[in-house]
């Protein structure tokens, strides 16, 4: 992907994590036992950070220019949307998802230092 494209999909992505996670707090927001609302807090504190880091950051440079906290925060947001994504199994579909997860551990390899150390 060039850095434009790469731009737009890193947002379009915290876009996308943003809607489930609204959604996940939707399903359970009227379960109320102490771990549920343990869980309601979570969901909270996640959208609320998502929602700060989108008026924020409009690309990846943005992001670098964040604390590592925060940083760390989106590498986590996407790492976790990257292990519960759903690969169709078969057909065209599977073709497709294969492809966005492609973008989605490119995205994630952008957190990585691939420098090698000297010793």
């Amino acid at each position: 992907m060039t850095e434009e494209e790469l731009d737009e999909y890193f947002i379009c992505t915290l876009k996308k994590i943003l809607v489930e996670v609204k959604e996940c707090k939707d399903y359970v927001k009227d379960l109320h036992t102490p771990e549920y609302d343990e869980i309601n807090a979570d969901y909270d504190e996640q959208i609320e950070e998502l929602s700060s880091i989108l008026k924020e950051v409009s690309s990846v440079d943005d992001l670098a220019q964040m604390d590592e906290e925060t940083i760390t925060a989106v590498y986590d947001f996407i790492a976790d949307y990257a292990d519960n994504f759903l690969i169709a199994p078969d057909g065209e579909q599977q073709e497709k998802d294969w492809a966005e997860y492609d973008k989605l551990e490119e995205l994630l390899d952008l957190f990585m230092d691939t420098e090698e150390e000297e010793v």
